[in-house]
């Protein structure tokens, strides 16, 4: 083996074979070393999405505010692919309601919104009954309601599922709810989230790798940019944590000892 190696690199009958033989030896002495992967941070450089379109009326929910009536989810048109996404998307939107533990969730089920507002889907752009949110509290005994439309689905990549919600304050007994709602909006967020857009495609996987790595070990987190429930999931976590934070409680009041 050594006079073959020395008849390549005198030339032997092809010159040429000398630098692709020193570039073999350099190679073979290294063993069987694989160059490491570059660092994460450096693999996940770029923009990073960050909800723009929200409306808070305070950084802090106001104290009476501690049970939400959460409305059925509506849609924007009837094709299969809204109504499958309001399916897909609906228990994850009490899922995130729930984690972000701002007020206590109070699902409102359709049948029971048919028989208070006459029916089932209802949107803060269009007319309300008078005393809608007064019917919605007495039934349910909630300090304001919120209102879900999903405004986009596409399940194909790139993804893209958009969202438009409202929080609103039930208001005092004897007021006309929907003349006064604007006034009562505590919260409002509209906004499309589209993984064809590089700062939502990185965010997205961010999320993945801190909530949702454990469920699939095995998998590239560039999965969620292909699973509409993943990025869905995703899509609602990111816009709930645009919600008015939980004030702390008022210290008690000791007594004074004389």
């Amino acid at each position: 083996m050594n006079k073959i190696w020395g008849y390549l690199m005198r030339g032997g009958s092809r010159p040429i074979l000398r630098p692709f033989c020193c570039l073999l030896i350099a190679v073979g002495s290294t063993g069987c070393h694989v160059f490491p992967p570059l660092p994460h941070a450096v693999q996940d450089m770029g923009p990073r999405y960050h909800p723009s379109n929200i409306y808070r009326r305070a950084d802090i929910l106001p104290p009476q505010i501690r049970r939400v009536a959460v409305l059925p989810v509506s849609k924007t048109g009837s094709s299969v692919y809204m109504q499958i996404g309001v399916e897909t998307l609906e228990p994850l939107l009490y899922a995130e309601l729930e984690k972000c533990k701002r007020f206590e969730v109070i699902p409102v089920p359709l049948d029971q919104l048919r028989q208070w507002a006459g029916k089932t889907e209802w949107r803060t752009d269009e007319p309300l009954p008078p005393d809608f949110l007064a019917r919605i509290g007495q039934g349910t005994g909630c300090d304001a309601v919120m209102f879900c439309q999903l405004t986009r689905c596409a399940p194909y990549p790139p993804i893209a599922v958009g969202w438009k919600f409202c929080l609103v304050a039930v208001p005092p007994p004897g007021t006309n709810s929907a003349a006064g709602m604007k006034d009562q909006i505590i919260w409002a967020a509209d906004e499309v989230l589209d993984a064809g857009e590089p700062g939502v495609a990185n965010a997205a996987r961010d999320y993945y790798g801190d909530h949702l790595r454990n469920e699939t070990p095995s998998a590239d987190s560039s999965t969620i940019l292909s699973s509409p429930a993943r990025f869905g999931q995703y899509t609602l976590a990111a816009l709930l944590e645009t919600l008015p934070f939980r004030g702390m409680p008022a210290p008690a009041k000791t007594a004074k000892v004389n």
